[in-house]
């Protein structure tokens, strides 16, 4: 994971990168080997999922669990040390967040959730619908621009700057998922 992230409680937000899915990818290899048949599902999520819009160095990932207290009970008990660090003030979204941290830089958010939960669900449509609509993510590149350069100081404004916007999108992603 070269040459990707950020010092904790920065933001920047830079170009996208082809290499994403590739350093996605081999994050997903790490922990399908760190955690085995603790993950039914694992997805690349986030911006830099999305391609061609701009996001922050730090590559989101959705892992859904069957069992989501034996997966904190191993992620705290034989995972978290250097490099994997657990979020333990709530969340934004609910999830239960693992930072992955290497050079003094999170290089990675893995969000968990129980498998099926409406927000792992929300967070792959609300990627889908991006890809699929250049319009929305055009839209929504331009708020990241404006956001950032109005709260490049203030990361959390910054997030909750994007929320309504990302609640409106995810809430069209889930009805043409529905098929309404």
């Amino acid at each position: 994971m070269k040459n990707i992230g950020l010092k904790r409680g920065y933001l920047e937000i830079m170009d996208y990168r082809d290499d994403y899915n590739k350093i996605y990818e081999s994050e997903k290899e790490e922990l399908l080997k760190i955690y085995g048949n603790k993950i039914s599902q694992i997805d690349h999520v986030g911006s830099t999922s999305i391609k061609n819009i701009k996001s922050k160095p730090i590559i989101d990932i959705n892992i859904q669990t069957d069992d989501l207290e034996d997966f904190k009970n191993f992620t705290e008990s034989k995972v978290e040390g250097e490099i994997y660090t657990v979020k333990k003030e709530p969340t934004m979204g609910g999830d239960y967040l693992i930072r992955k941290e290497e050079d003094g830089k999170v290089k990675a958010f893995i969000h968990v959730y129980k498998t099926g939960d409406i927000n792992a669900i929300k967070q792959i449509a609300f990627r889908d619908y991006l890809n699929k609509h250049e319009d929305e993510k055009k839209h929504y590149e331009k708020l990241k621009i404006e956001l950032y350069e109005k709260y490049k100081d203030d990361r959390n404004q910054y997030t909750l700057g994007k929320d309504k916007y990302i609640k409106e999108v995810t809430e069209r992603a889930m009805k043409e998922i529905e098929g309404k």
